[in-house]
């Protein structure tokens, strides 16, 4: 396909057996006011459930890729950096698998891109009740994203548990007000261009299970003069409540600590170098 083709964005979304969420977000997608961007379904496992739910959807995309992996265990940085790889688009954005995007989503995030810096929002984290309504009904986000709804909805969200209430009110005002603030790097809800992940060699997949990796991420980025931009506010994703999460781990922050103190270098031993030379040019 020629290069003219490409899409402006490559949307990587992680994802582990759960269909219902999976099948959320892609209904945020289907939302986007930015259509030009591909998908790439980042499998942490080889789910026949998965696969045959990407093969009803596919043609719902301009371009749809479905990586998937034995699942061995909690092995998202994996995941991630064979999806970076394959990537057709020279701008990624990140997504996770239990998170649905903002229908401005996609668009704030390529408007707002930079060589050199990383775009990085927050999310929502809606209660219990609230997630099971929208893992049923997708088109119930629609709702959250309407500010008057949203408001009116206060007092119940937060009987819910609702965390983050204010990220869920993307409104100009309030990222003008909070755009100078330093965000930390959150691995859902980022993005930056594929040559400065590549710069870094990716995800350090040393770090197996969850925890750490993107901190990780974030300071070997800094340590290479990619600092972070804040666009809180512009593209909040809504976090669906869990009520487990696979192989959490203090290990990772052990090491996170070592790597800091030992000053390594910032481009990590073992990322998605690897991959580079099995990379298939993927025709949509």
């Amino acid at each position: 396909m020629q290069e003219s083709k490409r899409p402006k964005a490559s949307v990587i979304v992680p994802v582990y057996k759960d269909v219902a969420a999976l099948n959320a977000i892609v209904s945020g997608l289907l939302r986007q006011t930015e259509s030009d961007f591909e998908l790439i379904i980042a499998e942490d496992d080889e789910s026949e459930e998965v696969a045959e739910y990407v093969k009803r959807i596919k043609t719902r995309f301009n371009c749809l890729q479905h990586l998937s992996q034995k699942d061995l265990g909690f092995r998202k940085t994996v995941a991630v950096n064979r999806a970076v790889v394959n990537a057709r688009s020279e701008y990624l954005i990140f997504l996770d698998g239990d998170c649905i995007p903002y229908k401005n989503f996609v668009r704030a995030h390529f408007n707002n891109a930079e060589k050199n810096r990383i775009c990085t929002g927050r999310r929502v984290d809606l209660g219990p009740v609230a997630s099971r309504w929208v893992k049923q009904k997708p088109g119930l986000m629609s709702m959250l994203e309407n500010p008057f709804f949203y408001l009116l909805m206060s007092i119940p969200l937060h009987i819910d548990g609702i965390r983050s209430y204010e990220v869920g009110l993307p409104l100009r005002l309030f990222h003008w007000l909070a755009k100078r603030r330093h965000l930390g790097l959150m691995g859902c809800n980022f993005s930056c261009y594929k040559n400065d992940m590549i710069k870094i060699n990716g995800y350090d997949e040393d770090f197996v299970g969850s925890g750490g990796e993107d901190d990780d991420l974030e300071w070997r980025f800094r340590g290479l003069g990619i600092v972070a931009k804040n666009i809180k506010f512009l593209a909040p994703v809504y976090h669906l409540r869990s009520s487990s999460r696979r192989g959490s781990t203090s290990e990772n922050y052990e090491l996170l600590t070592a790597r800091r103190t030992e000053n390594l270098q910032f481009v990590c031993k073992n990322g998605l170098d690897k991959y580079l030379a099995k990379r298939v040019d993927n025709d949509c």
